[in-house]
């Protein structure tokens, strides 16, 4: 955890303002006691790291601050120098050993330009062998690694069943013929909401299934959070600024539950699952950012086969 005082710096900011917890409650629809858990430091009491950085970019949002370098100070990833520190070990006067180490610095500096200069040339090289294999590879998708670990364990896993179905449908054809009937369509639901989080269900989805946002009239900032063993549980599996008229798809693993959805300008987006609409607000509960919580349940699409 960041030695920085997060809640102190934005409960400074929200003062500043002129801003009082209940308004920023209406702007953020963040529970109150999570807004002064947050002023108070206490992350501990959150539901988890996934939300402590939600309501921490909400939060910094709505007083005017950068929510994503009050995160990456929270995740101890950029923590700013303690110059308080630094200063206590200055000196004012610089004595005749520190001009005497600036010179020896000097002198090894001047020794060691040749070999400066001949890592400059190579690392030059490496960014121009770097740079053509990127412009050779830019019609593969960006988020691979997390997808492709999965995928390649459902491939082999589906071989594997592909092959024990071959061997069983040369003596019964009637299981055979049962198992290509078409699945029913998958079915979203909306089950219920409390302040900006909203739960939701699907069933007869696609294995692997997929994910489609359009932005209607503005931008809208999207996160998936997908847990997987590549990105260790911690951290978006998909996030970007969706543009209107630059519809966005998001292929979920094979085999996921459980699928969180951050998105920032709500009231700008529409998303499908498996080519269904998703109404998370059917209430027109009001504007702004929406944590998605959505339970799959997939099709049956192989049967078991009689003994």
């Amino acid at each position: 955890m960041a030695s920085v005082n997060i809640g102190k710096k934005l409960r400074d900011a929200r003062l500043q303002r002129n801003m009082s917890l209940d308004e920023l409650q209406q702007i953020t629809k963040t529970q109150k006691r999570y807004l002064v858990a947050i002023e108070e430091n206490d992350f501990d009491s959150m539901p988890g790291t996934f939300y402590v950085r939600a309501f921490i970019r909400q939060y910094a949002s709505a007083v005017g601050l950068d929510g994503n370098e009050l995160v990456e100070i929270y995740d101890g990833i950029d923590e700013p120098e303690d110059v308080e520190t630094e200063i206590q070990y200055e000196t004012l006067d610089e004595s005749r050993t520190q001009m005497y180490d600036e010179n020896s610095q000097t002198k090894r500096f001047m020794r060691s330009l040749p070999a400066v200069i001949f890592s400059l040339i190579g690392l030059a090289i490496a960014i121009v062998v770097f740079y053509i294999t990127w412009q050779d590879r830019q019609a593969a998708p960006i988020i691979q690694p997390p997808a492709s670990e999965i995928i390649r364990e459902s491939s082999s896993e589906a071989s594997s069943e592909s092959s024990q179905a071959s061997a069983s449908s040369s003596t019964e054809t009637s299981s055979s013929s049962s198992s290509s009937e078409p699945k029913a369509p998958t079915e979203v639901k909306f089950e219920n909401e409390s302040g900006v989080t909203v739960n939701m269900s699907a069933v007869n989805v696609a294995n692997p299934g997929k994910l489609e946002f359009s932005a209607v009239t503005g931008p809208c900032w999207v996160g998936v959070y997908i847990a997987t063993a590549a990105n260790n549980d911690n951290g978006y599996y998909y996030q970007e600024t969706i543009q209107p008229g630059q519809p966005k798809s998001v292929d979920i693993p094979a085999g996921t539950a459980q699928v969180v959805i951050s998105l920032g300008a709500s009231e700008y987006m529409e998303f499908k699952l498996d080519g269904q609409e998703a109404n998370f607000n059917p209430n027109n509960t009001g504007i702004g950012p929406r944590n998605i919580n959505l339970t799959l349940a997939y099709a049956q699409t192989e049967q078991s086969q009689p003994q």
